[in-house]
């Protein structure tokens, strides 16, 4: 019978402890487990449930990872705004401490120990809110406020050097660009155009890739890289609003998921950021719109959080990029 050094040449590494960085292809057996492990990327994108949400949600915001992330405010099927936050440890959420203020259509930036809620709104009747709230991990306390009244806007970067743009309030949407530092918000250069209520979520103050969004339903995305603002390239497929995904950089793995078409409402279309261009990708498990959004992760693993599907959600889904490498555990079956 053939063995792994007479098919390859060299032994399977024995250790006690999965290695911290191991290499795509690397393989090992893992003493202390009894498995034999290696290190797969992903063929295609995926989904997998998460812990549901503990009650449910739409219009909220969400920052952090699949395994440490914040999610706060949102409408409820009896109110229209809420003031409860909850983190994330990967499998399930615990209450945390409520907001200062009762929000909806909340966005937010930052980790899931240091984040910032910036742009919100309250109903009835519909107006933006401009209070920003700062996340420490362990409670929530004021931020210094925006200048402009705004819901469903693009967020992007850290509780100290974040960056909004666009978004709506109750009969219009915006261009107004602002960039934070930790304590006051600045205006700088205007989007291209009117746009809100898409995906961006970016990582830095300094590249934040906004996709879709309305008024209508866009397939269009533009990019800020601290100074200025460019086109970047369109969706593969339907345009779409109330979105939910994560864009980490333009150049980085991302990912755009569900919302509302112009003749569907809500759909489950996902596609998939390669840093280059946008293709067709798994469908979410459930189509939904006005998803918890933000930086929801990357696109190499986001997570969405409550939404619309045919009534006010709890569902929490995880999301893997294709060519995301992952951990698995080899059997003879």
């Amino acid at each position: 019978m053939s063995t792994y050094e007479n098919l390859h040449g060299k032994r399977v590494n024995v250790v006690s402890a999965n290695p911290s960085n191991p290499g795509d292809g690397e393989v090992w057996y893992n003493s202390t487990l009894g498995q034999l492990k290696a290190v797969i990327a992903t063929s295609a994108g995926a989904w997998a449930t998460g812990g549901s949400l503990p009650a449910a949600r739409q219009y909220a915001g969400l920052a952090g990872t699949q395994t440490a992330a914040i999610f706060a405010g949102g409408q409820s099927p009896g109110s229209y705004n809420n003031n409860n936050s909850y983190s994330y440890n990967g499998s399930s959420w615990t209450a945390t401490p409520n907001l200062g203020t009762s929000r909806r259509q909340a966005t937010m930036m930052g980790t899931g120990t240091s984040a910032l809620l910036a742009g919100s709104g309250t109903s009835p009747p519909s107006t933006g809110i401009t209070t920003v709230e700062e996340w420490s991990g362990s409670s929530w306390t004021a931020g210094g406020s925006i200048a402009t009244l705004r819901y469903g806007n693009f967020s992007g970067g850290t509780q100290t050097a974040a960056v909004i743009a666009g978004g709506s309030g109750p009969s219009d949407y915006f261009d107004d660009t602002e960039e934070y530092n930790g304590s006051s918000w600045t205006t700088v250069t205007n989007m291209p155009g009117n746009q809100g209520g898409g995906t961006s979520g970016a990582d830095l103050q300094t590249d934040m890739y906004c996709v879709a969004g309305g008024p209508g339903n866009k397939t269009t995305s533009v990019v800020y890289d601290g100074t200025n603002w460019t086109s970047g390239a369109s969706l593969s497929g339907v345009g779409r609003r109330g979105t939910g995904g994560a864009m980490a950089t333009s150049s980085s793995p991302g990912f755009i998921t569900c919302g509302e078409s112009a003749t569907v409402n809500p759909i489950s279309v996902t596609e998939e950021w390669n840093g280059t261009s946008f293709s067709s990708s798994t469908a979410c498990p459930t189509a939904h719109r006005d998803q918890a959004t933000g930086d929801g992760g990357t696109g190499a693993a986001g997570i969405v959080a409550g939404g619309y599907a045919s009534a006010i959600s709890s569902n929490v889904f995880e999301w893997t990029g294709s060519g995301t490498q992952e951990i698995k555990t080899l059997t003879t079956s």
